[in-house]
C-alpha cells in the first residue's frame, strides 16, 4: 500500500514540477524561459525561493496523502494494522509539512543574522 502511495505522490509531483520546469514566457521570436530558482543573487534569497517553492507544492500533497489516510483507516474493516498505517500517513504528513514550515522561518533567522 506504501508504495502505491509513493507512487502516486511522486507522479503528482513530477506533474506538477513538470509544469512549472516547462513554463515559457515570450511570445513570437523573443521566447526565454524563467529562471527557476528566481532572480535573487544571494545563497539564501536561493534557498528561501527553493523553500517557497516546496512549500506550494506539498501543500495539496498533503491534503492527498491526509485523505489517503483517512480512506485506509475508514475501509480498514476492524484490522487494526490497517487502521494504524492510516494514522502513519496521516501523521507523517502533517510531520513533514510541519518541518518543512518550519526550513521557511529557520531560513529567515539565518538571513537576518548573517546581514
Amino acid at each position: 500500500m506504501l508504495r502505491k502511495i509513493f507512487i502516486i505522490s511522486a507522479v503528482l509531483s513530477m506533474a506538477v514540477l513538470g509544469s512549472v520546469a516547462w513554463a515559457i514566457e515570450g511570445t513570437g521570436t523573443d521566447v526565454t524561459l524563467p529562471n527557476p530558482l528566481g532572480t535573487t543573487e544571494t545563497v539564501g534569497g536561493v534557498i528561501g525561493n527553493i523553500i517557497g517553492a516546496l512549500q506550494l507544492i506539498s501543500a495539496p500533497l498533503v491534503a492527498l496523502m491526509v485523505l489517503v489516510g483517512g480512506y485506509q483507516m475508514l475501509f480498514s474493516g476492524g484490522n487494526p494494522e490497517k487502521f494504524k498505517m492510516g494514522k502513519k500517513i496521516i501523521l507523517y504528513a502533517v510531520i513533514g509539512y510541519a518541518i518543512l514550515l518550519i526550513a521557511g522561518g529557520v531560513d529567515n533567522i539565518i538571513t537576518e543574522l548573517l546581514e
